[in-house]
């Protein structure tokens, strides 16, 4: 008998009248899908009234089925299911021009046994819970990586950056444009045991990185769906007069 992997998403839609954010589960079986294990994706869409909604939605459902019908090594599928997800936008720009501002973030991650490839394009977060820390193992294509050097080389203070007006300004995301920065992992991560992946909207920032730390270390033992449920009632905790949607999708890799 194969090993299980626990998996479960939460999401709440903050001070915002529309939910942008949206994500998706999808097993892998060897037999029909060429690899064993789980596919993650989550995508958080925007474009205005609706335009987020159906952006984010698009992309998670084309990157999804992609990955589903091409074949090739892990790194190869994603890159292409990444594409793929990058046209259907774009097609659906241009048949309704009131949407031409309409783009998406996403992740996509896939789990199988002791590995995590992913592929990522925006400011969706990536994190691997380990040994009492946690990370962000994907690249962050806002602002915030640019200015976090700024003030590594002293040209600007902390507190400048903390309140910087183009702090979360996307650096790229899959829009009308070309997509030119992008991220697809060749080499997998090796995950170890008791590992907890969690993919996130950038609505989970109002957590902050220490009450972010703490729920997944008060729950380190608790199933996929108790960690989701606690990182967004932390969210709610904060409560932030602007919060954005926030969405969390958590993997608990299996032990063996």
């Amino acid at each position: 008998m194969r090993p299980e992997v626990d998996f479960a998403g939460r999401q709440i839609s903050g001070s915002r009248e529309t939910q942008d954010d949206y994500y998706a589960f999808c097993p892998l079986e060897r037999e029909v899908d060429g690899v064993e294990g789980l596919l993650l994706v989550l995508a958080d869409g925007m474009g205005g009234y609706h335009g987020g909604a159906l952006a984010s939605r698009l992309v998670v459902e084309a990157f999804a089925e992609h990955f589903y019908l091409c074949r090739g090594t892990i790194p190869e599928r994603l890159y292409s299911s990444l594409h793929a997800a990058d046209l259907r936008l774009k097609e659906e720009i241009s048949r309704q021009e009131e949407l031409s501002e309409m783009g998406s973030t996403l992740v996509g991650a896939v789990c199988t046994q002791g590995a995590l490839h992913w592929a990522s394009v925006g400011d969706s977060g990536l994190y691997l819970f380990r040994g009492g820390e946690v990370r962000r193992i994907n690249a962050d294509h806002s602002m915030a990586p640019v200015i976090k050097e700024l003030v590594n080389r002293g040209e600007i203070s902390e507190a400048d950056a903390a309140k910087h007006p183009q702090r979360n300004v996307l650096r790229s995301a899959l829009s009308r444009e070309p997509l030119k920065l992008f991220e697809v992992t060749e080499e997998a991560l090796t995950l170890a045991p008791h590992d907890i992946v969690v993919a996130a909207s950038d609505g989970l920032a109002s957590l902050g990185e220490e009450d972010f730390l703490s729920k997944l270390e008060s729950n380190r033992l608790a199933p996929a769906s108790r960690i989701a449920e606690a990182l967004l009632i932390g969210v709610n905790e904060q409560r932030a007069k602007k919060q954005d949607n926030a969405t969390v999708a958590v993997v608990r890799p299996p032990e063996n």
